[in-house]
């Protein structure tokens, strides 16, 4: 009793001097510290100090184990000590395949698990990390972990040579998340834009690059807009889509926007750090800019040789390095860097060799031999099941795929058409019959008899000559155009203004310029099909993309960007 007496007291005296406690060094600090939201707040910054706090959580109890070893894996993958990573991700797997009392925590560590697993080029580990938690995943229905780990398959499966199979996998992970609004999964979808691009530049699919990223960047412009995501996360996402826009520019031969991008990746802040020195490489390499390349590689390089080396984040500045010197002709260099590449290639195969015997042999101590071959030959049934299934499953994706296809094929036949109607409306008439284009029953001269004939025959002759001068000036491609402008042109009051617009249009002053606006934009999408969407928007008097965009809709059926899909056609 006297025991737990001096366990209260001394945190009782804990309590009440709080505050000169925390002012004092090498003294723990409060339980407010001792937090999964705390430390996860921290550990990218301050790696060191949450490992620290962890320590002491640990030694405190104050945090559950699963908790403290997947922040601790969390802390150790963002050091790149990958290896240390994977050990603490381990640990908290088991913690929750005990317990079975957290499914989410296990889904989360097994995907950690899959994608680290990865990272050491252990890639039939990854495989069974992945496997197993897109079952858990769909059990759960959790779809952004189980798009993550499609996609990690999808890497597997690129790097093992499987490269249809690869892409396929990479698809069902975007097509599975594409669409959704929630932070989270806008947040996995722009990471996974960005390691497909990396794969399509390696595979020389320039076009499809270009495309995707240009689907990014529209992506974190909604993000940034949305005031949600921290400036440092929209900062570093930026960074990475405009280096890679600004290689495959270059590849392409579009040299202007290739430096335009390159310039907006160097204002990042991102580009000051040493992995996103890093990341500038292949442009610098591409561009012969080869003594450049050696001094954005060499902080990331310094960063890696003090952790650890034997992995293929070392490997890659290592072949960078190789490369540059290559075109600096300095072929010493260049043996003494592929020498060097060799000797951890080796190393890595050795450790995977020896890591495997122990596997094995760790198997054969918590099992007997005979219940081991019983289950090499129930693995075995579940493979042969596994094919059946993986057959059936590619042959009912190839049906979708088709229809997908036939759909699309559908659609484009329609906007086609579409189109040619809408270029023969407007090539005769354009702009100068928009009047009669939206007023029916014009001529009805007995009504208007009857019916104040004087003022409408004033309003028409008043209208005739505010619709000459607005197409002679062309006012309405003036975003500013507003009511006031057009009422002293014809030195009307308000009322009789909007009477006079109402019948010599049928509608209202704004439905009768953005009519005019629309004719413009299409005029401008005939004669100039390289110009952007916000700049034929812009150019036409709609200084808002997404009212442009419903305006142009409703009056053709179709998006600005399909309409001039079509036109290319």
């Amino acid at each position: 009793m006297n025991y737990y007496y001096l366990i209260i007291l001394v945190y009782a005296w804990f309590f009440a001097g709080a505050q000169s406690v925390v002012a004092q060094e090498n003294v723990l600090p409060t339980h407010e510290y001792y937090t999964e939201e705390y430390i996860a707040k921290i550990y990218i910054e301050e790696p060191k100090r949450a490992l620290q706090l962890l320590d002491e959580a640990e030694n405190l109890n104050c945090m559950p184990s699963n908790m403290i070893n997947d922040l601790r894996s969390r802390t150790y993958r963002n050091m790149y000590m990958n290896k240390s990573a994977f050990v603490y991700a381990r640990k908290a797997y088991v913690i929750d395949s005990i317990q079975g009392t957290d499914p989410s925590h296990l889904l989360e560590m097994t995907i950690d698990l899959a994608e680290i697993s990865f990272l050491l080029s252990r890639f039939e580990q990854s495989v069974k990390y992945a496997t197993e938690g897109i079952a858990l995943a769909r059990k759960n229905g959790n779809k952004g972990s189980e798009a993550k780990l499609l996609f990690c398959l999808g890497e597997n499966k690129k790097v093992l040579g499987l490269k249809r199979e690869g892409y396929a996998y990479f698809d069902q992970a975007i097509d599975l998340i594409k669409g959704e609004s929630d932070m989270l999964s806008m947040q996995i979808l722009s990471y996974f834009y960005g390691l497909k691009m990396n794969y399509l530049l390696s595979d020389g699919c320039f076009d499809e690059v270009l495309f995707i990223g240009l689907e990014r960047e529209k992506l974190i412009h909604e993000m940034a807009d949305s005031r949600k995501y921290p400036d440092s996360y929209i900062d570093l996402q930026y960074s990475y889509v405009y280096i890679k826009l600004a290689y495959v520019a270059f590849k392409l031969r579009k040299y202007e926007e290739a430096d335009n991008y390159f310039r907006k990746y160097s204002s990042t802040k991102a580009a000051l750090t040493p992995d996103g020195k890093c990341d500038a490489a292949p442009y610098l390499l591409l561009t012969k800019r080869y003594k450049e390349v050696l001094e954005k590689c060499e902080d990331f390089k310094n960063v890696l040789r003090s952790q650890d080396t034997l992995n293929q984040q070392y490997l890659s500045v290592l072949q960078k390095e190789v490369a540059a010197y290559s075109g600096l002709n300095n072929f010493k260099k260049v043996a003494e860097l592929r020498e060097s590449i060799l000797n951890i290639v080796t190393h890595m195969y050795r450790d995977e060799v020896r890591n495997a015997a122990l596997e094995l042999d760790a198997v054969y101590k918590v099992n007997e031999r005979d219940k081991q071959i019983a289950k090499q030959d129930f693995r075995l049934k579940m493979h042969g099941i596994f094919l059946l299934f993986a057959i059936g499953f590619i042959l009912l994706m190839s049906f979708f795929l088709w229809k997908s296809w036939k759909y699309n094929r559908i659609i484009r036949s329609k906007n086609k058409v579409l189109v040619r109607l809408i270029n023969e409306q407007l090539s005769p008439k354009e702009n100068t019959d928009v009047v009669s284009e939206s007023l029916p029953g014009a001529n009805r001269e007995e009504d208007i008899l009857s019916e104040n004939g004087m003022e409408w025959a004033e309003n028409r002759e008043l209208f005739s000559k505010l619709n000459e001068t607005i197409l002679h000036e062309k006012l309405y491609l003036s975003p500013n155009l507003s009511r006031d402008d057009l009422v002293r042109i014809v030195h009307l009051n308000y009322a009789r203004f909007a009477r006079m617009i109402k019948e010599n249009t049928g509608g209202n002053l704004s439905g009768y310029i953005n009519n005019l606006r629309l004719n413009h934009a299409i005029q401008l999408l005939n004669e100039h099909p390289n110009y952007t969407m916000k700049a034929i928007a812009e150019d036409s008097g709609f200084n808002s993309m997404p009212t442009f965009n419903n305006l142009f809709k409703k009056k053709t059926g179709m998006t600005p960007f399909e309409f001039k899909s079509a036109q290319k056609e």
